[in-house]
């Protein structure tokens, strides 16, 4: 057994053991004396509901987060910050040593290593074998390949960093250590996800990132809002996980087994031809083969928030904003997307053929699903930005429409391409949610852009670094966007995709770059549109916050290069790296001709930039912060849809919501109240009334009891004679 076997288990086992300590300890060591001073963002949310609430503080003493360049008392007793410094040491660290050791797993497989890395296992649970059901032997085991050191690199990588601003950003709340407890928990499932040597592992990383993922969102427990949004991301993937769930049944059914590698494994078999068994092939388009990938399609259409189950990550961003840098941005939507690209080999599977005027066709229905639910998630959520006024909801939304490229890279069997965006994304839009929570944190928890405009000079680092992401994202070269959004574009106009694809991919390109420097231009360009006093606090925001920004930052213009650039024949280090995890049958090893690549560049670089342009004349010059005011805003239809958000949670909450409600209603008042706790209840009366006429024997007096054990006799012998009786007349 080699080192890297056994380094395996300490790279989830760190985490976990940063949250068990700041579970039972953290509390301790953040000590609140006097009332505590909540984040600024947290204070902003409070203040919609009591606009009040913070009127004699703001006058008196304007609200201060760690590192703002006030150091008066109030804030000194508002936290032990030695403790803090434990906590948010303990948890950042945590996450930065399984970041050393990931890199150190993943060395052999920068040098070309194809095998797979075990580490060692341990009996999870044995079923014996009953009837037709053959047993089952279940081991806990982890399992590192490439495809896993890649996710191991961006979890802990990007995670530690977002740790370290989050001990800046989250210095005064009150919740301090349960926040990095959480977070570390976080880590810990999403670490097993990906780690996970049999599908039962990942599926408990799976849930347990939705669990985290619902304590993280409701994180500001007291806000309504925020535990409404826990509860909406909780039920809505819940639709995904119970399809995932009975997709591992059903491979279990056909397969015999839950691991994934290993000779009879079966990751294994679907990739040796011939190695399918001959049932699970059976039925052409309605044969298991095609099934059991769209389940699982399905689970990740709910973890990565695309279309119809997106609706829950835009109303995730009620949680603190370093929690949707890492779980709504660089992770766990990309779960989905992770599982599909792992399970590749059965996708391929899915292809079936026939035979029409005597020409064979291939195709796979499952596939092409994928695909077009991809780009129509991109086109839906890229519009809805467009109109957004919240910071946090235009990077929501632009997550959820980056996420449908990624689906479109699966879909037409560009799965390594997929994997690339997932780490390009996970770099600039990191720095666009961190740069938005610096922002958040310059302006005392302000989110709309409206009330933003003329910060470029008062947070430089910040408007530099959320510029270059903004750079990234709009897929403008030579930033890391651009190479894999370039990619996927290639991919899905070529083998297995088609130039419809393409052009809607070419166009939500251009809609994200629009909306992207819109936000860029509300937020750091024009007019001031903030009051004075807000204005003469505004700061930069502490080391710990703003240098994740800038090693983020370099992750955004370097990282597409990885990636290497097939026009000018530069090779990709970056499918040398995934090797063998990740096939070459999709549309990746099929290249267009090379001038076909260089005019579908241009005409993506082009809307890209065109789109840019367009937005920054747009808004160079408005005060308001708005380009329609007034009569022409009202009368405005498409706006008034857009804003809507094409009615998709209108149309919800009439069919599903409301609905589920009233029978939740029926069921509580009808069947429970009126039935169940009848029934009980009418129980108890009885009883009740049994022993209300008893008590009266228990006067005390002798005469009383001796008269009721006379009836007693009288009773017993009585008995006895009809029971004689019948026995005689017998």
């Amino acid at each position: 057994m080699n080192t890297n076997a056994l380094l395996l288990w300490a790279i989830p086992a760190l985490p976990l053991l940063g949250y068990l300590i700041n579970a039972f300890f953290g509390a301790g060591l953040v000590k609140s004396p006097k009332p505590v001073i909540e984040t600024e963002e947290a204070q902003f949310a409070a203040s919609l509901a009591d606009p009040h609430r913070y009127e004699i503080e703001s006058e008196h003493d304007p609200v201060h987060v760690e590192g703002d360049g006030h150091t008066d008392e109030h804030d000194q007793a508002a936290l032990d910050k030695g403790g803090m410094g434990i906590v948010g040491g303990l948890a950042t660290a945590a996450v930065f040593l399984s970041f050393v050791l990931s890199i150190l797993v993943s060395l052999p497989f920068f040098g070309g290593a194809k095998e797979v890395v075990f580490s060692p296992a341990f009996q999870w649970m044995s079923v014996p074998a009953v009837g037709a059901f053959p047993g089952l032997d279940l081991n806990f085991r982890l399992a590192v390949d490439s495809l896993t050191s890649l996710m191991l690199l961006i979890i802990t990588g990007v995670g530690s960093l977002i740790h370290l601003y989050s001990m800046g950003y989250m210095a005064n709340d009150k919740g301090y250590a349960r926040y990095f407890g959480y977070l570390n928990l976080f880590v810990f499932f999403m670490l097993l996800l990906v780690m996970g040597s049999n599908l039962i592992v990942t599926f408990v990383g799976w849930e347990g990132v939705g669990l985290a993922s619902y304590l993280l969102i409701g994180y500001w427990a007291d806000r309504k809002s925020a535990t409404d949004a826990g509860k909406k991301a909780f039920i809505v993937n819940r639709i995904g996980d119970a399809a995932f769930l009975v997709a591992l049944f059903l491979l279990y059914k056909y397969f015999g087994t839950f691991e994934l590698f290993g000779t009879d494994g079966i990751l294994t078999r679907a990739s040796t031809p011939g190695g399918l068994p001959a049932e699970y092939l059976a039925g052409g388009a309605l044969a298991a083969a095609s099934f059991v990938p769209f389940l699982m399609f399905i689970g990740a259409t709910g973890k990565s928030a695309q279309a119809p189950l997106y609706v829950w990550l835009p109303d995730a961003m009620e949680g603190p904003t370093p929690v949707s840098a890492l779980i709504h941005a660089a992770t766990m939507v990309t779960g989905g997307v992770f599982l599909l690209a792992r399970s590749h080999p059965l996708l391929l599977a899915s292809t079936y053929s026939w035979t029409a005027n005597g020409e064979t066709f291939t195709n796979s229905w499952v596939m092409t699903v994928i695909a077009v639910v991809g780009i129509s998630t991109a086109f839906l959520a890229a519009t809805i930005a467009l109109v957004q006024n919240d910071i946090k909801k235009v990077l929501a939304y632009s997550t959820v429409s980056q996420l449908g490229y990624m689906f479109l890279a699966i879909g037409v069997g560009a799965f390594g391409t997929a994997m690339f965006h997932v780490m390009t994304h996970a770099f600039f839009k990191a720095l666009l949610f961190l740069c938005a929570g610096s922002v958040i944190h310059a302006l005392g928890g302000e989110q709309d852009m409206r009330r933003m405009g003329g910060l470029w000079k008062k947070i430089p680092i910040t408007a530099w670094t959320m510029a270059i992401g903004t750079v990234a994202i709009a897929g403008i070269p030579p930033f890391a966007g651009f190479f894999s959004k370039d990619e996927i574009l290639a991919n899905a106009f070529g083998h297995m995709g088609s130039p419809l694809l393409w052009a809607t991919g070419v166009i939500v390109s251009g809609m994200t770059a629009f909306y992207m420097f819109r936000m860029m231009m509300k937020t750091f360009a024009g007019t001031l549109r903030y009051s004075e006093a807000v204005a003469s606090h505004i700061h930069e925001s502490p080391g710990n916050m703003t240098l994740p920004l800038m090693v983020l930052a370099v992750l955004s213009v370097v990282g597409g290069f990885f990636g290497g650039f097939a026009p000018l024949g530069i090779a990709s280090p970056f499918e040398n790296f995934l090797g063998a995890s990740v096939a070459r049958e999709g549309a990746e090893a099929h290249h267009l001709p090379l001038t076909v690549e260089w005019i579908l560049i241009a005409v993506s670089v082009a809307v890209a930039i065109g789109g840019s342009l367009w937005a920054y004349n747009s808004y160079k010059k408005t005060k308001s912060g708005q380009l329609l005011v007034g009569e022409e805003r009202e009368n405005n239809t498409a706006l008034h849809i857009l804003e809507n958000k094409w009615g998709v949670d209108g149309y919800y909450d009439k069919w599903f919501v409301e609905p589920g409600r009233r029978f939740a209603n029926f069921l509580w008042r009808g069947v429970d109240v009126r039935t169940l706790d009848s029934g009980t209840s009418g129980v108890g009366a009885g009883i009740r009334g049994l022993a209300e006429g008893l008590k009266g024997w228990q006067s005390g007096y002798v005469r009383n009891y001796a008269f009721s054990m006379f009836l007693s006799i009288v009773f017993v012998v009585v008995l006895c004679l009809i029971a004689a009786w019948r026995a005689q007349a017998n």
